[in-house]
């Protein structure tokens, strides 16, 4: 069998009922990294008419004549076929060198060892480290079983709620107490959820530009949210949270008015009006200070068959203390159980789950509010084609690297 070029309709009619498929392995992915500086095409195996296995590959050439190729989250086949997966690679690895590519990346959708909401390792669960051992015997690289965030282009470590045969009313009374809580005071303090569209995308930059500076990475310039709304189309989707002030207002009011009406005002009841009021002045000088309608956090969400992905999202400092991101986030997966999908994936965490000395861990308790499950892919691989310049490559990316980071050290003394 022979690698062949597919059409649009071949490889979204088998990438759609492939158990390992994700947003990354859609052709709508690859316009959107064309206009980034990739190429991309869709190729696969058929027998006779019908595809039986198939990746979205992306490719960029480098400096020293280097060409990298990538199949993101791919590929889209049985892993557990070996004698197919055999065959793929070697065929693939002969296609990419006919195209003059120095190596391939890929980083498949596949669970390693299946975990709880804790990150425990589940007894008697779903275990893929054969087929790590099997990839490497194919002369993949494998970049190990690493926790952290940074040393892989997607994240290996994820959270999922699984949506299916659940009703809205025991996906929120699974929720742990404490985020029940904070998701019930964004309700009660009226809090606004609004999906917008392309139009409304420079809002949502002022969050994630300044969620970015607070956690110190680098946030995508508007043009590239910009180009995935024209390229995903109805896939993406962005939920914004906000203070209505006049609504907010007129909640307490109310709250107020309902306590004065009671027969007996006790010492309790007058300290809560007492709160109440300190409440509506502050809401009324946020008010003159920012308008009557104030942004507080944000989400972007992809589509993908039966999965809802948070993909970025993020928040203002000033208004943390309203956990805006528990109504977005109830208010997503409320949305995901109306349409249909069967899984809603809180995207990436790390592997540490310890609490002491894990700057990372907040992100990770945050998610886990929602009582769903911790995600292990089995990681990132590099398959090295034409072995000579792939040394090269690693060595002079890991002195750029050292130099990058060298830079950025100067910059922050």
């Amino acid at each position: 069998m022979k690698i062949v070029k597919l059409t649009s309709k071949e490889f979204e009619d088998f990438a759609k009922k492939n158990k390992y498929v994700t947003f990354h392995q859609k052709e709508s992915w690859g316009k959107l990294k064309e206009n980034n500086g990739w190429q991309y095409e869709m190729v696969g195996f058929k027998d006779k008419k019908k595809v039986i296995a198939a990746t979205l590959l992306l490719s960029k050439s480098m400096p020293f004549k280097l060409k990298m190729y990538y199949a993101p989250r791919g590929f889209l086949i049985d892993f557990n076929d070996y004698k197919l997966l055999d065959e793929f690679v070697k065929e693939i690895k002969a296609y990419i060198k006919e195209q003059g590519g120095t190596f391939l990346k890929i980083d498949p959708y596949v669970p390693h060892l299946e975990r709880d909401v804790n990150g425990d390792i589940v007894p008697g669960g779903e275990d893929n480290s054969k087929l790590v051992e099997h990839l490497k015997k194919l002369g993949f690289i494998h970049y190990g079983y690493n926790v952290t965030m940074d040393k892989e282009l997607q994240p290996r470590w994820m959270f999922t709620l699984d949506l299916k045969d659940k009703t809205e009313d025991e996906l929120f009374n699974n929720i742990t107490k404490p985020t029940r809580k904070n998701i019930k005071k964004t309700l009660k303090l009226g809090l606004v959820m609004e999906e917008i569209g392309i139009e409304g995308l420079e809002e949502y930059k002022r969050i994630t530009e300044h969620t970015g500076n607070r956690r110190g990475f680098i946030d995508r310039p508007l043009s590239y949210y910009q180009e995935m709304f024209k390229a995903l189309g109805d896939k993406i989707s962005i939920i914004l949270c906000y203070l209505d002030i006049d609504k907010s207002i007129s909640i307490m009011e109310d709250e107020i008015n309902t306590i004065k009406g009671f027969s007996d005002i006790t010492e309790k009841r007058k300290e809560e009006i007492k709160s109440l009021e300190n409440k509506i002045e502050e809401l009324k000088e946020l008010g003159e200070k920012h308008g009557k309608k104030i942004a507080l956090a944000g989400s972007m969400f992809i589509a993908c068959e039966k999965e809802l992905l948070n993909l970025y999202g993020g928040g203002f400092d000033e208004f943390m203390k309203y956990d805006a991101m528990y109504g977005v986030q109830w208010h997503a997966i409320k949305t995901a159980k109306e349409k249909g999908f069967e899984l809603y994936n809180f995207y990436g965490i790390e592997g540490n789950f310890k609490k002491e000395n894990n700057p990372m861990y907040g992100v990770y308790e945050f998610k886990k509010g929602f009582n769903g499950k911790v995600v292990e892919l089995i990681g990132e691989f590099d398959l090295p084609i034409n072995k000579s310049k792939y040394k090269f490559y690693k060595f002079a990316f890991a002195s750029y690297k050292k130099f990058k980071n060298t830079i950025n050290r100067i910059k922050n003394k």
